[in-house]
């Protein structure tokens, strides 16, 4: 009976004991502690985000009278994306931020707070109205794959040729070679 005392007691001072010892993390300081540095873009950085996000397809809408400025909370209708791997390789200070492509700027954005921490001037900036396929082919899409983009294509994509096509086949419109091997 002496041992089911014991057993019982010790049962019951085991949880204080550990309590005392409790090693848990309150929310609050982790929050805290997750806190990223403070961002100073040196230009190298800047040129690096630029380069890394020419070639990312996450061109977004800026909503209506929106001008962003380095401290202001990002809108909810904008998403946030993380910033790419390879340019986090290459500066891994970049790594606890996100960002936003907008027409005219790139915004790096705080994904915690979701507030500016910096915006970018974008060097290739863009119309921000929506391209058509074949506009986006004949200018950037030519661009990328290393020939030179057709102005004529960009500006008028949407107008007829001049010249009109030519059917296909023998449509009997043309006269054909009378001198043509004749057997």
């Amino acid at each position: 009976m002496k041992a089911f005392f014991c057993c019982a007691i010790a049962l019951t001072l085991l949880p204080l004991a550990a309590r005392s010892e409790d090693k848990t993390i309150d929310p609050v300081e982790l929050t805290a502690a997750s806190k990223p540095p403070a961002l100073q873009l040196n230009d190298k950085q800047r040129a690096l985000i630029e380069q890394a996000l020419a070639t990312e397809n996450t061109e977004q809408k800026a909503p209506p009278n929106f001008y962003p400025k380095p401290g202001d909370p990002v809108p909810s209708t904008m998403t946030v994306a993380a910033m790419p791997q390879d340019l986090v390789a290459r500066e891994p200070s970049l790594q606890p931020f996100g960002y936003a492509k907008l027409a005219k700027d790139v915004l790096v954005i705080d994904p915690m707070k979701k507030t500016i921490i910096a915006v970018l001037p974008r060097k290739d900036a863009t119309s921000g109205k929506d391209l058509t396929p074949a506009d986006w082919a004949a200018t950037k899409g030519r661009e990328l794959t290393g020939q030179t983009p057709d102005p004529a294509a960009a500006e008028d994509a949407s107008a007829p040729s001049a010249q009109a096509p030519e059917p296909t086949g023998d449509s009997g419109d043309k006269k054909r070679d009378q001198n043509f091997n004749r057997k």
